[in-house]
């Protein structure tokens, strides 16, 4: 897909500072590098953390949004401040920049708002000491992270159904550490994240498999594997797929399981987002294993279920074996 952003802005929220500096006009989108910059910036705020939702028709907030392309400048301060209102009142959440873009992805109208925090680094500094020059050595405090990391917290909107994309981060608020940005910020509940729903599933099915007596680390295996080929099937999360692979002809765990994880929010069928399905191929794609003796495997799937390749036997005393097969050479990577 592609990005032809329209508008930009950068807003400073210095906590120390005390009070944000809002910009009075927009960024120069004729510069190359910004253009980079802010395309890189969007393009990763679809991840597997991503949550999705609609803004509520009548909320402030869906209004704010409405405002800024007729009036870009003043609307995504306001945008902002509003925001900030809220981010402020934590105790340990960074001084940042923000960026608020208006955009077109391929022909729809949209709006980002990337937070992205400070870090400190160093660099140098040309000072001028009794008529000669002095070289120094200083500290910078509000380093932003380069191109190709994502925004610390952002989100996205499609401005002609106010569908949305949003990434959020735990801050500390009055000494507990909770979400604020869907809670109190943007006036709707997001779905959970594909990231949350596998956490669901995963420890529902580790509660429904202790039940019924399935080893651990096979159960795990055919969760992440059931991830794994449910996406790449159908580029969606099912939770049908996921039971008969992982519970197979036991009807009385599938059942068990399916409705334990409705009642915790699952979503069922819910389209990946872009490029977040290759993204979640590549992760799930390979079992990753932890032995109690410290070794640690990471094994293809297609080679995890072939038994001539590797293979888990289970001793009378109740440890594991765990046997690797035919294998022609080892290479040591340092």
């Amino acid at each position: 897909m592609d990005i032809y952003l329209k508008h930009a802005i950068l807003h400073l929220l210095d906590r120390e500072s005390g009070a944000p500096v809002f910009s009075q006009q927009p960024l120069d989108l004729t510069t190359e590098y910004i253009r980079e910059y802010l395309t890189k910036k969007i393009q990763k705020l679809a991840t597997p953390q991503t949550k999705t939702g609609i803004l509520a028709e009548d909320g402030a907030f869906t209004q704010l949004i409405q405002r800024l392309p007729q009036d870009f400048v003043t609307a995504s301060a306001d945008l902002t401040q509003r925001w900030y209102e809220s981010y402020n009142q934590s105790e340990d959440a960074p001084g940042c920049d923000v960026f608020v873009v208006l955009y077109e992805l391929d022909t729809t109208p949209c709006v980002a708002f990337l937070k992205v925090n400070y870090n400190e680094g160093y660099t140098h500094f040309v000072d001028s000491e009794d008529g000669s020059l002095k070289n120094q050595l200083i500290i910078n405090r509000a380093i932003l992270a380069n191109k190709t990391q994502k925004a610390d917290e952002g989100f996205t909107v499609d401005l002609t159904n106010m569908a949305y994309e949003l990434v959020e981060k735990k801050y500390t608020f009055s000494g507990e550490k909770r979400l604020y940005f869907s809670t109190e910020v943007i006036e709707s509940e997001p779905q959970l994240s594909l990231e949350d729903n596998v956490k669901v599933i995963k420890k529902v099915a580790e509660k429904i498999g202790k039940k019924f007596e399935t080893p651990k680390h096979d159960l795990l295996a055919d969760v992440k594997e059931a991830v794994y080929e449910s996406i790449e099937e159908t580029g969606e999360l099912a939770v049908e797929e996921v039971a008969a692979k992982v519970f197979k002809d036991n009807i009385t765990a599938k059942m068990a399981f399916k409705e334990e994880v409705a009642e915790k929010g699952f979503v069922d069928r819910a389209p990946l987002l872009r490029e977040v399905k290759e993204l979640t191929e590549k992760k799930y794609g390979k079992q990753k294993l932890k032995l109690s003796n410290g070794i640690e495997l990471i094994v293809p799937l297609d080679v995890y279920r072939d038994p001539n390749l590797i293979e888990f036997v289970n001793n009378p005393d109740g440890t594991i074996s765990v046997t690797i097969k035919n294998v022609e050479d080892v290479v040591n990577r340092l």
